[in-house]
């Protein structure tokens, strides 16, 4: 019996832990066995891991907050934490080392190489992170969402599509008669995102739109109850909860492109602090680009869509009609793992 493994390093946010979840869902649907799969995570990483039945070993990964700077200086931490993996992971009959990116992929990286164990790389933006940046430029293919990904070692780059959830199917729905738009702030919810709402809402009266908000977990506030709009904590099933929108607010993360997969116009308020900054700025971009989504950058512009929205109704969906570019790359990706590990080439 073959036993060949596959072993993933994700940590962090859900938008590097959710892919690999994704894609372990598809993988055991497909005949894989749970014994055939590991998972190298974080504290952070794994509560999005807590369903799924497979090998997780949760470690201190250091995180840097300043860069490459950050990691020269901190190297014997990056080393304590690929010998806690060495003692605690068995690598023999371990075909693939598949990385989402963040400050794990350059350790996922460097072992792939130590054990001479082919590396994948998935990058859900269209501006790679630093981690993944690393990563490319080892022995590697880079499985990108976008068709041209940048900050990436090119020559290790293959366009498939995004990871998509495996009960996220397209739809010929009809638009809503009283447009429903869903608000999202990412995995965690976002703050900045939930005020913007409410503040319009205590401004304004929604007429003929409804809205369903995502507010992200221990964010639910009960004194938030206005007319024809809904408050969630999480949301199990994403594909309800698409099925019921017309129109996504949301950050400009590499989930967004679950929305355009699906045809779903966005607005996007990209997240402005840190090194997420450039690559939403950049992920929005693209899509304003191809025409499927419009750009809020503070309250005034997020002010100005909604009462175009709650006032032409289809109108604005008509003009911001998605021309979807993107497809799936969940098949391309199950694929080629399944042939590396059956082939055990």
């Amino acid at each position: 019996m073959n036993q060949n493994k596959i072993m993933f390093f994700c940590v962090g946010t859900g938008g590097h832990v959710l892919p690999v979840k994704n894609i372990i869902d598809e993988l055991l649907n497909s005949g894989i066995s749970k014994n055939q799969i590991e998972i190298v995570t974080d504290s952070r990483g794994i509560k999005f891991l807590q369903e799924v039945n497979v090998k997780c070993y949760t470690t201190d990964v250091y995180k840097s907050d300043i860069g490459k700077l950050g990691y020269l200086i901190n190297v014997t931490k990056i080393f304590k934490t690929i010998s806690n993996i060495n003692k605690h992971m068995d690598f023999k009959n371990t075909k693939i080392i598949f990385t989402t990116g963040s400050y794990i992929a350059p350790i996922a990286a460097y072992l792939s190489r130590r054990k001479k164990i082919k590396l994948f790389v998935q990058e859900q933006n269209i501006y790679t992170g630093l981690g993944n940046k690393i990563a490319s430029y080892f022995k590697s293919t880079v499985f990108s969402s976008y068709p041209d990904t940048k900050n990436v070692n090119q020559k290790n780059l293959e366009f498939v599509g995004p990871v998509i959830h495996k009960n996220i199917k397209k739809s010929n729905k009809d638009i809503n008669e009283n447009i429903v738009i869903g608000v999202q702030g990412g995995s965690q919810g976002s703050i900045e995102v939930n005020n913007l709402i409410y503040e319009y809402l205590e401004n304004h009266k929604l007429n003929k739109v409804k809205i369903l908000h995502i507010v992200g977990p221990s964010n639910i506030d009960t004194t938030k109850n206005f007319n024809n709009y809904e408050q969630f904590e999480y949301v199990d099933n994403m594909n309800d909860f698409y099925r019921q929108i017309d129109i996504q607010i949301s950050r400009a993360g590499g989930g967004i492109l679950e929305a355009l997969y699906l045809n779903i116009p966005l607005i996007l308020i990209p997240y402005k602090l840190g090194t997420t900054s450039s690559h939403q700025q950049m992920n929005a971009k693209f899509l304003v680009d191809n025409e499927s989504a419009i750009i809020c950058n503070n309250y005034t512009d997020l002010e100005k869509e909604l009462l175009i929205i709650d006032n032409e109704n289809t109108d604005w969906l008509d003009k911001y009609k998605v021309n979807n570019t993107i497809e799936s790359g969940n098949k391309e990706i199950i694929k080629r793992i399944i042939q590396e590990i059956k082939n055990g080439l």
